[in-house]
């Protein structure tokens, strides 16, 4: 399965989860491929041509790199995951993302995951409002805003928070 971390907007902890998503699935037992289209490489690279998994986090942009593997993805056992936060930008980028999405044929194959924000916030709740009134679907998950996500801490804390993610998601 591919696994792609994609915003056209930086800042909204893309590489932070697609880092623990890889950490989590190996301590799991599964075999991890990351690659990365990110030009300021924040996360781990593991070359894995067998993998599970493959994990991948992106530039904030349409970057052609980007814009090729979001393609490949269409025809893949893919999972286009899109972080956001609750702010006023994040909201003007929604639409944009999904019709790209849905010119795409990815519709189907996203979810989104607020990061940074906490899980009862109106502002919470009308972004998903927002996202279902465009089709789009949301996970029940949030990344809560603990200093040891900010601060690439592993700890049992990080690892129960990464782990409900990935079984409302993939496992």
């Amino acid at each position: 399965m591919h696994i792609i971390f994609f915003n056209s907007k930086g800042g909204v902890s893309k590489s932070t989860l697609c880092e623990y998503t890889a950490q989590e699935l190996q301590r799991l037992g599964y075999s991890v491929n990351v690659d990365n289209t990110d030009q300021q490489q924040h996360v781990t690279l593991i070359e894995n041509e067998d993998a599970d998994y493959f994990v991948y986090d992106t530039a904030g942009a349409f970057t052609s790199d980007n814009l090729e593997l979001l393609k490949a993805a269409a025809d893949a056992n893919a999972l286009i995951i899109v972080p956001l936060n609750t702010g006023k930008n994040d909201l003007k980028e929604i639409p944009f993302i999904s019709e790209k999405l849905n010119e795409l044929g990815l519709k189907d194959k996203t979810r989104f995951v607020f990061t940074k924000t906490r899980p009862n916030s109106k502002s919470l709740t009308e972004r998903r409002t927002t996202l279902a009134e465009l089709g789009l679907t949301s996970i029940n998950w949030v990344m809560p805003m603990l200093d040891d996500f900010s601060e690439q801490r592993n700890t049992a804390r990080t690892r129960n928070e990464i782990s409900a993610f990935l079984h409302e998601l993939v496992l």
